[in-house]
């Protein structure tokens, strides 16, 4: 298989384990020790409030939800930096935009970190 198209895989494992609320899945997809989820969520004066976590907070939290199979979601682009380093952007469900920073770690593509900005 392509870098390419492992990355596609380990992206949708994200979205699919975040759907599913599978904590097999989303551990799969992330380097859960190594990272980070950072972004702008919208606040109710109309600006943005920074939120920054660390991913096994995250997946407790994306684990512990009630599936939600009708979410959508789909790769924007994904720029391939050499065989260890790539980024990627994903549109989930119109919603929010995630910028995803993968390596290729022991062989495998992991999200090394995510960030997003609620739209």
């Amino acid at each position: 298989m392509s870098n390419y198209d492992e990355i596609k895989t380990t992206i949708f494992k994200y979205f699919d384990g975040l759907c599913k609320a599978d904590r097999g899945m989303l551990e799969e997809a992330f380097a859960v020790d190594a990272g980070h989820m950072k972004g702008y969520l919208k606040n109710s004066n109309g600006g943005y409030d920074m939120s920054v976590r660390p991913m096994s907070e995250v997946i407790d939290d994306w684990a512990s939800r009630d599936p939600a199979p009708d979410m959508k979601g789909k790769i924007i682009s994904i720029n391939i930096f050499d065989d260890v380093a790539a980024t990627a952007l994903f549109d989930f469900n119109s919603i929010f935009t995630d910028a995803f920073q993968l390596a290729k770690i022991n062989g495998q593509w992991k999200i090394v970190n995510k960030f997003y900005i609620n739209r």
